[in-house]
């Protein structure tokens, strides 16, 4: 939609829509654009990928995958969304 806008014009159709609030995404290369749902199963994390060519930003030590982001430091922001479960009250 914004590929060649400038951001003094995103910011106009922002307005135009009335908007209170946007955020601008870089999301152009896979590095920029990474999503993995993470999953814990025992010891194991089970990584699902947005897009395959995504995987290859994760790193690996002793067999086992490290996760972007959880698993070492990235100079990327990020932000994480995580399932809170209600335990079982006696």
């Amino acid at each position: 939609m914004f590929s060649a806008a400038t951001p003094s014009a995103m910011a106009r159709v922002f307005q135009a829509y009335q908007c209170r609030y946007a955020m601008l995404l870089d999301m152009n290369a896979l590095e920029h654009t990474y999503l993995a749902l993470h999953q814990r199963i025992g010891s194991r994390i089970i990584l699902q990928h947005l897009i395959k060519g995504m995987s290859q930003l994760d790193r690996s030590s002793n067999g086992a995958i490290v996760p972007r982001f959880v698993g070492y430091p990235d100079n990327r922001d990020f932000f994480s969304v995580m399932e809170r479960r209600e335990e079982a009250r006696p």
